[in-house]
């Protein structure tokens, strides 16, 4: 290895099944693009590039050009891809045969639009179980990448993560990149002077690697980014560092697979969970500001403070448990029945993972992305009972230790749950693929108000006042020449410290 810090820049850009043209179009023209287009022309490569499955099915139809241009630059070498999920779903809470599926998918995909084969993954929401470690070197996995917080809070010093680590399950190994949440958290958002000082800073203490694994939508996307990125002249003078930083061999910019490749750290098994925001979002609302107000006293990024899983969301919301076990039960009853493909596709395309959260990002509560799921499981349920007569049973459906009672056939599917009082719980027409039942309450979140006191709408305003600007609604007053806040920086000033814990 040579003695300069080796970056490797890994884009992540992602729209969900069933999201609406008009916001595919608009990342596409207004983040995507002009985001790859400038840094090829600065020289910016080589990088490391994951598209969504959801997202390259847009493009092919929508703007095969991109992907064209995609193509050319991993031909070259500029580009390294990644696979994922093909539908972009969260790999730990589907069974381990769909897992696989997804990930194979993917794979097949990416070799025949672009002609290779894609070694590593991007990890969907970075939600990681151990026993995923099977599954994915199973499908042909190589590599993946975890938030710096998962080797943290299992014991690994901060300074040790500069390179890849290995780690098994059922017999099969992975390695295991570590993602520097700091510079997550410095790019966009901070001076490139900071971002600078942190680069010179690793590369004074002979660090082997540094590994950034982020969203592309923070690129112009993300709240008062794109003015910051672009029209405040960010991502050049980032670009210009990044030329100067390779000129004085400070920094060599690698590929994701190139750090892969690098000698082992040795074995590690990273503690389970996801990136540190979310591991508070899955929380119900007092366990959240707990979390948090332990974090503030403690230290708000401890890696030894954890907050829940994932699969915490499906106990928060019923109506996203309800859509993730109907998927489970078509999955089964799909593999039973022959697994027919088309079938099979609309199972993983429920799959996709917006649908069945909330937080920052996530979007459970958007109609329209329920609805997609909805429609894809009555696609698939409508190929699976063809010619059905109506049938009963008694089951445990939600797997809340209470049996519901399921009716189906050819044409319906419905849930119904005596414990609740005979609810309704489901009653998806196969035909439209409507379900009649899928209303969502507002839940009391962690960011909103104690109830009976005024909510802070002044600091609401302050922060979120949209100014029509080409287009984009950006918040003017949070910019400044220190840089520009992150989501997640937005986000706890929106929530008025507790009273009461």
């Amino acid at each position: 290895m040579s003695g300069l810090l080796r970056f490797a820049f890994a884009l992540h850009i992602h729209q969900p099944v069933g999201n609406f043209d008009h916001v595919f179009r608009e990342h596409v023209d207004e983040v995507y693009r002009p985001f790859l287009s400038e840094t090829r022309r600065r020289g910016f490569r080589p990088i490391t590039l994951h598209v969504s499955g959801p997202l390259l099915d847009w493009l092919e139809d929508h703007d095969a050009a991109l992907l064209d241009e995609i193509g050319r630059e991993v031909a070259d070498g500029q580009i390294e891809l990644i696979g994922s999920g093909r539908y972009e779903p969260i790999l730990a809470a589907l069974p381990h045969s769909d897992r696989i599926e997804q990930v194979q998918w993917m794979r097949s995909a990416l070799t025949e639009r672009f002609g290779t084969a894609p070694l590593g993954l991007w990890l969907t929401e970075r939600v990681w179980e151990q026993d995923l470690a099977a599954d994915l070197s199973a499908a042909g996995v190589e590599y993946t990448l975890l938030d710096d917080r998962h080797f943290l809070a299992a014991g690994l010093e901060r300074d040790a993560l500069d390179r890849p680590y290995s780690t098994e399950a059922d017999g099969r190994r992975l390695t295991l990149l570590s993602i520097d949440e700091r510079l997550r958290y410095l790019i966009p958002f901070a001076p490139v002077e900071q971002i600078v000082n942190f680069l010179q800073a690793r590369f004074d203490d002979s660090a082997h690697a540094l590994v950034l694994g982020d969203d592309g939508e923070k690129f112009g996307g993300w709240p008062g980014t794109r003015r910051w990125v672009y029209e405040r002249g960010w991502l050049v003078s980032f670009l210009d560092a990044m030329e100067r930083l390779r000129a004085d061999g400070v920094v060599e910019l690698v590929t994701t697979g190139d750090v892969a490749h690098q000698p082992s750290g040795g074995l590690a098994y990273p503690s389970p969970g996801s990136y540190r925001e979310m591991e508070g979002w899955t929380l119900p609302r007092a366990a959240n500001l707990e979390l948090e107000r332990l974090r503030g006293v403690v230290d708000e990024k401890h890696p030894s403070i954890r907050g829940g899983h994932w699969r915490g969301f499906q106990a928060r919301y019923p109506l996203s448990n309800r859509m993730h076990k109907s998927a489970l039960a078509l999955s089964r009853l799909c593999r039973e029945r022959g697994d027919p493909l088309g079938a099979r596709r609309a199972i993983g395309r429920a799959q996709c993972n917006d649908a069945y959260w909330h937080g920052v990002f996530g979007g459970v509560y958007l109609p329209h992305l329920r609805q997609a799921v909805w429609r894809e499981l009555a696609t698939a349920e409508a190929l699976l009972r063809s010619g059905e007569p109506l049938t009963v049973e008694i089951v445990d459906h939600d797997y809340d230790g209470l049996d519901e009672v399921r009716v189906h056939g050819e044409n319906l599917s419905a849930v119904i749950s005596p414990a609740r009082g005979g609810g309704i719980e489901s009653l998806l027409r196969l035909e439209s693929g409507e379900n009649d039942a899928d209303v969502l309450a507002r839940h009391h979140e962690a960011y909103h108000g104690d109830p009976g006191l005024a909510p802070p709408w002044e600091e609401v305003r302050e922060l979120w006042s949209a100014r029509v600007d080409d287009g984009e609604a950006s918040s003017p007053t949070a910019e400044t020449d220190d840089g520009t806040p992150s989501i997640h920086d937005l986000e706890p000033r929106l929530r008025p410290a507790p009273l009461a814990i």
